[in-house]
């Protein structure tokens, strides 16, 4: 085979995404462009965007820098914060068809709520790079449910190119069912699964207050053990959320009462028919995590409807959106347009993939296009919530990535042999 320049720049690259690309941190200038800043500010006409230190320092009309430093003229493009998938699992499953690939969760009796995914997410994964080229920078990496209603702890990672930088809060939420699903892992019934909460979160809170007085060696008597237990411990402090999975609207007032009880920080992932009860959980301040492109009834969601963010929305409901599934977890992205077909406002769809998902999990310095920000930016060829739109450029903490995915090598792979084969049939 002929070693040519662009090939062995393909393979320099791909050998990037493979074990890590590492850069330097560089200044930018991105100008003129349309910035979505997921602030109050909104969206700015013909701004300017400048990067330093890994950081955005300035958001204006008319930047200037010294000679030299990187500047791309962002003419005719939009920016927007990086996008983030607020419920993937992302570095925890490759080929889900094949088990030793596949870490989301465990049918180890012994683990539920202290199940920690952290350990097992693999940043080389394929996965990380073929979202990252689609504009997604961050994800919220769930456990999936496995024998205990409890499904465990979450992390929140950056899809960075460099293997070290993967990592940004373990920990960070904890998972539960409820509704059909919290029922088959108690028994059959929602009643006991409600049961099963409640006696959980109480037997945690008791032994918050209590541990001292008990010995090691002597049984205790509890729900859960005492690992899961401790789990909780965040929850209870309200230190981090508990989602919890469920679509019908009555199911949905019981778990605000839940948590009203046990002073917890509630978020419902599903609510297929949290609409119908979007005043109760804008009251209790509780935030929904919703594909907004899913629309088709199930009994636990008779009455789901494609406008329901927006009605969410108009109650004054937090949203965070997910979609795609995690081999394309991008396409959260195309779930956020169908919103905005369906009456959500287009800044409201960007902040739901962006702010606040920061706000609700904890991140620090994401979200916005604004002066102190980590630099996560993608920069996109036309409206960010088209599906034919793609990313010019991407940035994660002020380091610009490589466009590169396993994907896209195997696209230019096979592309050039096939122009050397028509080139040979034409001699």
């Amino acid at each position: 085979m002929k070693i040519t320049k662009n090939r062995l720049l393909a393979v320099a690259l791909g050998l990037s995404c493979a074990i890590g690309f590492s850069v330097s941190a560089e200044d930018y200038l991105i100008k003129n462009a349309t910035v979505y800043t997921s602030t109050a500010k909104g969206i700015l006409s013909q701004a300017d965007v400048l990067i330093k230190n890994d950081k955005i320092v300035s958001v204006m009309q008319g930047i200037t820098v010294s000679e030299g430093s990187k500047v791309i003229d962002a003419k005719g493009r939009y920016l927007t914060p990086g996008l983030a998938n607020a419920s993937t699992n992302i570095g925890l499953v490759e080929i889900g068809a094949v088990s030793s690939t596949v870490d989301s969760s465990t049918k180890h009796k012994g683990f539920g709520a202290s199940f920690n995914i952290a350990p097992a997410i693999n940043f080389s994964s394929t996965l990380i790079p073929q979202n990252r080229i689609n504009g997604l920078t961050r994800a919220v990496v769930w456990p999936r449910s496995g024998q205990s209603i409890f499904a465990g702890q979450g992390a929140v990672i950056a899809l960075h190119s460099s293997l070290e930088q993967g990592l940004l809060k373990e920990k960070a939420l904890q998972v539960a069912s409820y509704g059909t699903q919290g029922a088959r892992k108690s028994g059959g019934s929602r009643a006991a699964a409600l049961q099963l909460l409640e006696q959980t979160l109480a037997d945690a809170r008791y032994l918050r207050k209590n541990e001292k007085r008990y010995l090691p060696g002597f049984k205790w008597e509890f729900s859960q053990s005492i690992a899961d237990l401790k789990a909780l411990y965040p929850i209870l402090d309200r230190k981090i959320p508990l989602i919890i999975s469920a679509n019908r609207s009555d199911d949905i007032l019981k778990l605000i009462k839940l948590a009203q009880k046990y002073n917890f920080r509630l978020v419902i992932s599903g609510g297929g028919e949290a609409w119908v009860v979007g005043k109760q959980l804008a009251e209790a301040k509780v935030p929904v995590i919703i594909d907004p492109i899913q629309n088709l009834p199930q009994f636990d969601s008779l009455s789901i409807r494609l406008d329901a963010a927006a009605r969410l929305y108009n109650e004054g409901v937090k949203l965070l959106f997910t979609g795609g599934g995690s081999h394309n977890g991008y396409l959260v992205r195309q779930s956020a347009g169908s919103a905005v077909a369906n009456g959500l406002p287009k800044s409201a769809a960007i902040e739901a993939m962006t702010i606040n998902v920061a706000d609700v999990f904890g991140i620090k310095d994401y979200g916005q296009i604004k002066a102190g920000m980590d630099a996560d930016i993608v920069g996109w060829d036309g409206d960010p919530l088209d599906v034919t739109s793609n990313p010019d450029f991407v940035f994660i903490q002020g380091q610009r990535q490589p466009l590169v995915s396993r994907a896209t090598r195997l696209r230019d792979r096979y592309w050039e042999l096939k122009g050397n084969h028509q080139q040979a049939y034409s001699r």
